[in-house]
Formats: C-alpha cells, structure tokens, sequence
C-alpha cells in the first residue's frame, strides 16, 4: 500500500508539472470554472457508465495502440475514483467534437459546470469527457482531470491514444467564430508539438486510416462535430502546420517512446497486405542503438494473443547476420501462414539481445489480411442412373472447380463439404444426415478440380425426390447452390 501511495504521488507530480510547462497556450484551470472534483469520486449511488459497446476481441485487436502505461484509481486521499486516470503509451491524434449544446451558450462556465455533471454523473463517466473545451470567445478551458495525455471519454473506440477538444455549441447550425478557429488551431498546433502529431499526417488507426487531426464523425457514426466545423478542418489542419513550420514530428516521437535503448525500429509504418490461406515472407530490420554489439543469438520472441493465434501462424524470425556492432542494423528474416480471418492485426515481437536481455517494448508490424474469398464454378455431376429401389445405395460425383482465393481442404475445423439446401443445414432423407458429400483431395488449390463423392441410400417409399445442396466451409460461410439438386425415381418394379 505505501509502494502504490509513493507512485500516486510521484505520478500527480508529473501530471501538475507537465501541464504547466506544455502551455504554449493560455489554458483556464479546472479551479478557475470551480469544478467540483467531489463529482469524480466513485460511489454506489451513482449510474453505470453509459459506454460505447466494443467487440469482444477490441483490446486484443487494437493492443499496440491501447495500451496503457500508467493508471492512477485513487487520489491522494485514498479515494476511490469512478473513472481511474488511465495514461496510454503514446498520443497519435487529436479528435474535433462540438458540445452541441445551445443552452447558456452566453455563460460558458456555467456551461462547462453543467456539462460536467451531465458526463459524470448522469452519464456515469466520473469527469468531462473532452479534454479541453473551447468558448465562442477563443477561450481554452481544461477538461477531464489528470493534465496532458489523460484518456478522456469522448471517442468510444479513439478514446485511448488521442485528445479530446470539443467547442462550445451546436456546429450544425452555428458557424464557428474566427476567435474559437484561431483558438482551435493554436491548441492543435500545441499538442502537435508536445506529441510529435504531423497536423497534415495520417496513419492507421483502429483499423482505418485516418488524418492525425480529425472529427468525431470520423471514427463514430455522429454528425459531430458538425459540419460547419468540419468544412473548416482541412484549413485548420494547413493553418496548424504553418504554426509549426521546421518541427522534426519524427525526432519528438523518438524521444518518447519508452524503452531501454537497446534498439530502433528501422521499419515503415505502412500495413503488410495479405491474402488468406498464403505463407509469407517478409524482413524486419532493427538497429542497434545500444553501446554492445550482438550476436548470433539474438533473436525476436513473438508475442501472441488468441486474435493473432487465430488468424495466423507466426514463425520465430530468423537473424541473418552474425554479429551487429552499435549503429548497424540487423535483418530478421520472418514469415507467417495466414488464415482465413480477415481484418486488421498487429504481429508482436520483442527482441531478445544476445539470447538473454529482453527489450521492454515490442516491434509492431500492422497486417491487413483481406476477405477469404470462396467461390465455384459448376463443372460435372455424375450419378450411374436416375432409378433406383427402395433402399439401394446410390454413388455419385460433383465436380467444382475453385475459383476463389482459398484452398479447400478436406480435414480440419474449416473442412469444405456439400450440406443440404431447400431449406438449408437440414436432416437428407438419403443420408439421415445434414451433409451428403465430402472432398475426395485432400486440398483443392485455387484454379484446380474438386471431387465430392456422394454416398447415399435411396428412401423406402417409392416416388421421384430431388435434394438440394450446396457448398459449406465449415465454421465459416455456406456458398449459394446456385439451385444445384439430384433427381431421383426410387421404383421398385
């Protein structure tokens, strides 16, 4: 307990101090609008959160951008906090909102004042969710508790790793004022320069890429910020840049990043592109940028989660030189088999320096692997005749050829087989079963001839029956029959 206390205060220090000194802009303190910081204060008589709904797998998915490095759940009084101070490993964008409120717009404190009881108590959000706000006037006001970098409740999905500034009012229907515009831009052009954010950049984020200064909208299905702001922001981000004219953004991020100097990511940001159901090839390079040379044993150890388990299989990468004294660069030659769960992924390495020091941060190469593709072309079915008596077996072939981008395979989970149809994944009266035929090959490759062999018994009641089937991978998709049937006449004279 006194370890967790000596860091509650070492990292308030950080905040007050970090604050202060980032302000290249004039920014009204919480104290100055007389927030109630009582209203943080967790207790059981307040609402649950009203949270955006993630997908399940969302902090798998998105790790390297969510992450977080510190996390502060009481304040110095041992308090608990509805919302703890979550402070993410890196800030990489700068999210536009408009409060889209018309009330008091004359009297923003009593605003801001009414706009944080709103987020943290009737919303459950424990604070504001912006992390600065904007007046008509171009006055800045501090938002959510904790200084610069404080994960806000503002984006859903972006909360982590952005800010938050919203501006006072409803921008669908006001135009934004020159002085909240000039305000808006300084403050961009400000945090640009503490987080090393390229206002004229883009990059992937969540999944999509995105411009480093963005609106709500962009990531939300929200007319937010508004679209007489968002008409501005191509001329805010341009006007933002000017401000920071000669800024290294690359040299800012570098020294941000948290690690032990043993290495730099000598890699570009850009996604790998993949196709399902392919091996790949591939090189990661690192420098040495610590003061000892490595050697042949150092090596990178993949950090896998059940997401990328799932959609691949990740080989150890393999060095190719034997030694890389400090300022050379070293060559991992990796390679990976992708499945077929498309999406956005990050594959995860830490290097392990001369098989025994282990680097504090992970390598994060981005992979996008495209939508499987399954599709047929109809090419023979093949029965020895079309009478039958009650009770005889009946052998036929369908023959299809694979004309989408993924083998089909005849063993595993995501086997392909032929299911019944009319109505669909239902009991066949010729094979007491819900599938009638299975692949002869054990892969069928892209271009290439399938053989799905058909052994069924004919019915005991005489009569003409047709079944219909279609294509079915296993646990993943049912491809359209396309009305594809066998007739039979069960006689029995």
């Amino acid at each position: 307990m006194k370890k967790t206390a000596a860091l509650m205060i070492i990292c308030a220090t950080l905040i007050n101090a970090s604050f202060a000194d980032a302000a290249g802009v004039n920014v009204i303190k919480r104290a100055a609008w007389q927030a109630n910081e009582d209203l943080r204060l967790f207790s059981q008589t307040n609402p649950e959160p009203e949270l955006v709904t993630l997908p399940a797998d969302f902090y798998l998915r998105f790790a390297a951008e969510t992450k977080l490095k510190t996390i502060i759940e009481q304040t110095l009084k041992n308090e608990k906090l509805t919302w703890p101070l979550q402070y993410p490993e890196k800030i990489s964008k700068i999210i536009i909102h408009h409060t889209g409120t018309s009330k008091h717009i004359d009297d923003p404190i009593k605003t801001i004042r009414d706009l944080y009881y709103y987020h943290a108590i009737k919303r459950g959000w424990g604070d504001i969710g912006y992390n600065y706000i904007i007046d008509a006037n171009g006055n800045i006001y501090e938002g959510r508790y904790g200084g610069d970098g404080v994960v806000g409740a503002h984006a859903g999905p972006g909360n982590r790793g952005s800010i938050g500034i919203a501006v006072l009012g409803n921008y669908n229907e006001s135009e934004l004022s020159a002085e909240a515009e000039k305000a808006l831009t300084n403050l961009i052009a400000e945090k640009s320069r503490l987080y090393g954010i390229d206002p004229l950049g883009e990059s992937y984020f969540r999944g999509i890429k995105l411009p480093n200064i963005f609106g709500h909208n962009g990531i939300m299905a929200t007319s937010c910020p508004g679209k007489n702001i968002i008409k501005l922001l191509p001329q805010i981000r341009q006007n933002a840049a000017r401000l920071n004219r000669n800024i290294d953004y690359e040299k800012i991020k570098k020294s941000q990043i948290i690690t032990n100097n043993l290495f730099e990511f000598a890699g570009g940001s850009e996604p790998l592109r993949l196709t399902p159901d392919k091996k790949y090839e591939f090189q990661i390079k690192l420098t040495n940028t610590g003061n000892e040379e490595w050697n042949k044993n150092t090596r990178l150890s993949v950090q896998s989660n059940a997401l990328t388990e799932q959609a691949f299989t990740i080989y150890t990468p393999k060095l190719s030189e034997e030694k890389i004294p400090p300022g050379a660069t070293a060559t991992f030659n990796a390679s990976i088999y992708t499945k077929v769960s498309p999406g956005f992924f990050y594959l995860s390495y830490k290097p392990v320096i001369n098989g025994e020091k282990t680097a504090d941060i992970t390598v994060d190469i981005p992979v996008i692997v495209e939508k499987p593709v399954f599709a047929y072309e109809f090419i023979q079915l093949a029965a020895p005749k079309k009478t039958f008596k009650a009770g005889e077996r009946i052998t036929s072939i369908l023959t299809l050829k694979n004309t989408g981008n993924v083998s089909w395979k005849n063993y595993g989970d995501q086997r392909i087989t032929i299911g019944t149809e009319n109505p669909r994944d239902r009991q066949s009266i010729f094979s007491k079963s819900n599938r009638l035929g299975y692949l002869k090959e054990n892969i069928v490759k892209p271009g290439q001839n399938g053989h799905f062999v058909f052994s069924l018994k004919a019915p005991m009641a005489e009569g003409i029956y047709q079944e219909y089937f279609a294509p079915v991978i296993e646990k993943i998709t049912w491809l359209d029959g396309n009305n594809m049937k066998l007739t039979f006449n069960i006689n029995n004279q």
